[in-house]
């Protein structure tokens, strides 16, 4: 099996998060293809998106999160990502164990 040089690494990781050519995906198949946008500010999924997808309309992802299509949540890294609805259920079982302890650690005297 042939080795990717840094370069190559570096074109493939790019071009699968779409950040080599603006992609003509729908906003909600690139949010699920990408697993999750930071999401920290509100405006952040906006600028991610408008930077990958070639027509972007903000009104679209607007009324994907207004319809519940995709979701801002706690996931990752204990930060906050745009994730498609069904993987914010699917993934959030997997992580809820370290977001309890998370706020356990943090305002356990608290509670």
């Amino acid at each position: 099996m042939p080795l990717l040089t840094t370069r190559a690494l570096n074109r493939a990781t790019l071009a699968r998060q779409s950040l080599l050519d603006r992609a003509g995906t729908p906003v909600l198949d690139a949010v699920g293809h990408l697993c999750g946008l930071q999401a920290q500010e509100p405006q952040e999924p906006f600028v991610g998106l408008w930077s990958r997808l070639g027509s972007f309309d903000p009104a679209e992802l607007s009324a994907l999160l207004t319809g519940r299509r995709v979701v801002r949540t706690h996931l990752m890294r204990r930060t906050v990502h745009l994730v498609t609805a069904g993987d914010a259920l699917a993934w959030r079982a997997r992580h809820d164990a370290m977001l309890r302890q998370r706020v356990l650690g943090v305002y356990r005297r608290e509670l």
